[in-house]
């Protein structure tokens, strides 16, 4: 998911830019499943004994990226 805003053009004039705008990207913030387990796209050992069992997984990690976008 990504959300961005950029400044209207008169309100960085002043600061002699023509564009400036802020942006927020997020990834793997919500599973939604009926899964016990951490994450049902995680790593499995699968053998006849044992299908689908998870093996010491973790679940995976989420992450944010913050940036800005200056033009002059």
């Amino acid at each position: 998911m990504s959300i961005g805003y950029s400044l209207p053009a008169k309100s960085i004039a002043k600061l002699k830019m023509s564009q400036l705008r802020f942006y927020a990207t997020a990834n793997n913030l919500a599973i939604f499943t009926k899964y016990t387990g951490y994450d049902p796209e995680v790593s499995v050992r699968n053998s006849p004994l044992t299908p689908g069992l998870d093996y010491s997984a973790y679940p995976r990690s989420h992450s944010f990226v913050f940036g800005v976008n200056a033009s002059f």
